[in-house]
């Protein structure tokens, strides 16, 4: 089995491709536009002959060209008559919209099967990133009673000796072992869609492939908040593909896998659905999960199968769909983004075949997507969209969340409470939430916060956490060199030299010695190590940009001096495996990397860093611990990373200090406000593009 390999030839983990990347020129381009015809067609000819004819369909991002439509009433029961009482919606309307949603998009729902632990569930206490105690659990369960039943191997976090958690529950896209860099999770063993970039060779996992999709399951940051974090991979029970019929969970379900299939057979998102239920079952008899606490989240395709999941399954106690698109939140008759066509055509096993009928008559379709968010009713119910993913549509999800309200009305609830499509990052609602993210299709931690939030007021009824008020950060890396946005403070230019004569001090406060090639800054070593500048600007919170360049002398050794106390490591870690924490993409003494992302000696890199800094008392004592993510050449290396008191004892205040350094710690501790220090250890690393944006001001 072959490993990904990156350009200095040592094993490591190079940039992930994401799921939908094949989607982004589509989501990018204006109508019309021949680049995006072409890329459309570039991409289709690796597809099958449906699939080029899909991508002859021209996509509308024009909200002047969205057609007029009539929803269907999704209270409306047989008759036509829309309920007036929750009983009535309960015994006739909801059996009537399920059936519906059933026979047009999804398929039948599958029956319950009984669910066996097979060999020993396994528990481990582990310490995670930050120091967060949690216990580990990994159970494989037999979904069926014949010995050749379909199995799924489920990871479980739990923070420590806790008792009756609420949990999230999703599925994932390339196994347990891509969620977390936790090296006790088993390596998933089922077929995979090959991904070498991600460490799936051969359709199967590596230990390349550990961690690759962390950014989407923030674990430290969610046991943090008391809840647990439960997933699967999807492709237990039906694999991702045209053919994956053959080998799903089906067969053993009596349902029919070749030849004709009927028009209301299940497809993978049903299959998917039932696979999170019969996980449930397993969940809900453990003592550490509040069975009545169990919320399903899932993004992209699988928020598909999480909404379809939580419409059958009302013991889910909350619903969440991030960026499901079309045939997930989206209302279908809108004719804006991925359409049903295209949907169907490249990816005709995920509904029944039923779907595809409605491919260019969506305005036919008996029901639409609003009917599968009201039969979330009257549980919470929370919808997430992302600016940049035009192609999920995110104003149609939004108004198909709007759309579904009556159904929480049925029962005294607020749904969201608004028709008014909100700015970015300002979420919204009620019993029903929703936000629009700044940023891609992608599920991140500015995401799961506010899905905490939401079960936090309506699982756990207490208040959320007051939030910190910052934009969600998704941070551009590509391509280089990445322009400042407004109300950056620029500490390295176009004109190295000035700029950054201008924002920066030695360590004495006087000029700094370091040679500025035209918008290159270049590290001046010294014997001492101790050779550091920093800048004027002070900063409590902030989000910090630096590109860099690493030298094979003394293996490239630099860093960025968060406040001077915490070092976001700078060093030549290409290929090296396994990580420390004193590699590339480290919290120097804190955490090591989630992946290693370091690129070779000499080629251009890229740092995006959220920094929040600890918040201390009046006597200098933290009382909130600080916080850190990090991007590193286009893969997250920290993920809200949690921290305290300074570890390092090669900190610029205990190393090398001078009367100007200690003038600014006591400013430091007594205002919360720092400067950046860009390092010297010996190397003559070279920085460009260097700017800090202040948060909170």
């Amino acid at each position: 089995m072959q490993v990904s390999a990156t350009r200095c030839g040592r094993r490591a983990q190079a940039v992930a491709r994401p799921e939908r990347a094949r989607r982004l020129p589509m989501r990018r381009a204006p109508r019309h536009n021949a680049i995006q015809a072409v890329t459309v067609t570039l991409v289709a000819m690796l597809m099958t002959i449906p699939s080029i004819r899909a991508a002859e369909e021209v996509f509308n991002y024009d909200e002047s060209e969205v057609r007029r439509y009539t929803l269907p009433d999704p209270l409306a029961g047989p008759d036509g008559a829309p309920a007036a009482a929750p009983e009535a919606w309960r015994t006739i309307a909801r059996p009537h919209q399920r059936a519906l949603v059933e026979a047009n998009v999804y398929g039948r729902g599958l029956p319950a099967v009984p669910v066996h632990v097979v060999g020993d569930v396994e528990r481990a206490d582990v310490t995670l990133a930050g120091d967060v105690a949690a216990t580990r659990l990994q159970a494989r369960l037999r979904l069926g009673a014949a010995e050749d039943a379909p199995t799924t191997d489920v990871l479980l976090y739990l923070p420590r000796g806790a008792r009756a958690v609420a949990c999230f529950l999703c599925l994932n896209f390339r196994g347990n072992q891509a969620q977390h860099p936790d090296p006790g999770i088993r390596l998933a063993s089922g077929w995979i869609p090959d991904d070498p970039k991600a460490g799936i060779a051969d359709n199967r996992s590596t230990e390349a492939s550990r961690g690759g999709t962390a950014q989407r399951w923030p674990v430290e940051t969610m046991l943090g908040r008391g809840f647990g974090m439960a997933t699967a991979y999807s492709g237990d029970t039906f694999p991702d593909r045209r053919d994956g019929r053959a080998a799903s969970a089906l067969a053993s379900l009596g349902r029919p896998v070749a030849g004709d299939i009927p028009a209301d057979e299940p497809g993978a998102i049903a299959t998917w659905a039932w696979q999170l239920s019969r996980i449930l079952d397993w969940l809900v008899t453990l003592p550490e999960i509040d069975e009545t606490k169990v919320a399903v989240v899932g993004h992209s395709r699988l928020g598909k199968a999480a909404l379809f999941a939580g419409a059958l399954d009302e013991r889910f106690a909350m619903v969440v769909s991030n960026e499901s698109g079309c045939g997930g939140a989206a209302l279908s008759r809108r004719n804006y983004g991925e359409s049903v066509k295209r949907i169907t055509s490249v990816f005709p096993h995920w509904f029944c075949p039923a779907f595809a009928t409605f491919a260019g008559r969506e305005t036919e379709l008996p029901c639409d997507q609003h009917t599968l968010l009201a039969l979330v009713a009257p549980r919470p119910l929370y919808v997430a969209s992302a600016v940049d993913d035009r192609w999920a549509d995110p104003r149609g999800e939004f108004l198909a969340a709007v759309a579904a309200e009556p159904a929480w009305k049925l029962f005294g609830r607020r749904g969201l409470g608004t028709a008014e499509w909100p700015a970015p990052d300002a979420p919204v609602g009620d019993t029903i939430g929703y936000h629009v993210r700044s940023g891609p299709h992608e599920l991140l931690a500015y995401d799961w916060e506010r899905f905490a939030d939401h079960a936090d007021r309506h699982l756990r009824g207490r208040a959320a956490p007051e939030p910190d008020g910052y934009p969600a950060f998704a941070p551009v890396q590509h391509p280089l060199p990445v322009p400042p946005p407004s109300g950056a403070i620029v500490l390295v230019g176009p004109d190295a030299a000035t700029t950054a004569g201008a924002a920066f001090t030695s360590m004495a406060g006087g000029p700094i010695d370091w040679r500025g090639e035209h918008d290159t800054l270049v590290v001046a070593p010294s014997k001492q190590h101790a050779n550091h500048i920093v800048s004027k600007a002070l900063f409590r919170d902030a989000d910090i940009h630096a590109e860099f360049m690493v030298s094979p002398e003394a293996k490239g050794n630099s860093g960025l001096y968060l406040h001077g106390h915490y070092e976001m490591q700078i060093y030549d870690s290409c290929g090296v495996a396994p990580v420390t924490d004193q590699d590339e993409g480290s919290l120097y003494r804190f955490a090591k990397p989630i992946v290693n992302a370091a690129l070779p000696a000499g080629e251009w890199q890229v740092y995006d860093i959220r920094f929040t800094a600890p918040r201390r008392d009046p006597s200098g004592a933290i009382v909130r611990p600080g916080r850190v993510t990090a991007w590193l050449n286009g893969r997250m290396v920290q993920n809200g990373l949690t921290f305290t008191e300074p570890r390092s004892p090669y900190t610029p205040y205990k190393h090398g200090v001078t009367e100007h350094l200690r003038a600014i710690e006591r400013r430091l501790v007594a205002t919360g406000e720092g400067p950046l220090f860009l390092q010297d250890h010996g190397s003559p690393t070279r920085y460009r593009n260097v700017w800090i944006k202040p948060l909170g001001r």
